[in-house]
This record gives structure tokens, sequence and C-alpha cells, in this order.
């Protein structure tokens, strides 16, 4: 498992699937713990338990089911489970329904929420700008984007141009690899 820091977070790569990657964001001030999304729960439940963490958020970003299918597995007492407005009924255990522009409280810090559809009409990325990280599911890939399996065209448009804007050091973290300042580790 890799692991980075971005200002009071700490972010650690955790392989699920076969060829994919997740996340567990970790607020050490208060000891907040999320995994965004969810295709299985033993990988976040070994590391979990492996680092000593207690989770407390799952934040979904669209309703596929690699990005949902060990919710409500991983849900337990304490744990919200946050996801897209727009894919309400079709996320399990969803306790917060968000949408663009929505602010999540994590811990110490808080993530904006920005429309990235495309991939599903409903699809949301967290930027967190304390930390200057973005989890964008499959918005974005290391190479390329997501597949438009739901959106049109100009909509995607839309969702690629909103992340290019976010600032030059934002490290963004996809559902497949990892793009950004750490990808070098």
């Amino acid at each position: 498992m890799s692991s980075s820091s971005c200002a009071s977070l700490e972010i650690v790569r955790v392989p699920c699937l076969s060829d994919n990657y997740g996340w567990i964001i970790h607020d050490p001030a208060t000891k907040n713990t999320a995994v965004v999304d969810t295709p299985e729960a033993k990988p976040y439940q070994d590391e979990l338990a492996k680092r000593g963490w207690k989770l407390t958020h799952i934040l979904n970003t669209h309703h596929h089911w690699d990005h949902t299918g060990a919710n409500e597995e991983l849900k337990t007492d304490g744990v919200t489970v946050v996801g897209p407005i727009d894919e309400k009924p079709k996320i399990p255990g969803i306790d917060s329904a968000v949408g663009a522009g929505d602010v999540v409280a994590f811990g110490s810090t808080q993530a904006t929420v920005m429309d990235v559809g495309g991939h599903t009409k409903g699809h949301i990325a967290y930027y967190f700008p304390d930390s200057k990280s973005v989890f964008v599911g499959d918005s974005l890939f290391a190479l390329g984007c997501g597949r438009m399996f739901e959106g049109t065209p100009d909509q995607f448009w839309t969702s690629l141009k909103g992340l290019r804007e976010l600032p030059d050091d934002t490290t963004v973290y996809c559902f497949g690899v990892l793009m950004g300042a750490v990808m070098n580790e």
C-alpha cells in the first residue's frame, strides 16, 4: 500500500478488484477515516485494521456496482455514506445525497462537491482544496477519461474543463490509477 500526506490528510492507495485502486482518506487530527468508492470490502477492511483506523465515511462518486458494491458490508454503526443526489436511488446505504457546490464536512477539513457527469449523468468528484486533492472516480484516468455510459459529450466536456480549471498543484486520485504529484512514489 502506498500513502501520501496532503496538508492535514493522509491518503492511502488500496488495490481493489484485479486492476483498480481505491482510496482511504484519514484525518489524523480527528481520526475520521473515509473510503472513496467501494468495489469490495476486504481490501479496505484489511488496510483499516493494519493501520488501526475506524471507518467513519464512505464517499461514492457514482452508482456503478464497482463503486458502491461493498457499501452495505462496510457500513457499520457510525459510518455515513455520501453520494450524488442525482443517483441516490441507485446507491446502497446512502445517508447524505449531495450535488455540485455542496460542501461535505470531513474531520478538520471539507470537500467541495464537483459535477463531473458524463461517465454517468450524476457523477461527482470530491475536491479538498486545503489538501490540494480531488477524488474523481471514473471521470478521469491516467491516460484519458472514463467511458461515457449515460451522459452526453457536451456534459462530459464541461466536466473535464471544470477539472482542468483546478489549481495546477492539485493531485488527482482516480479509481483506476494514480495521477499527479504522488505518482512516482
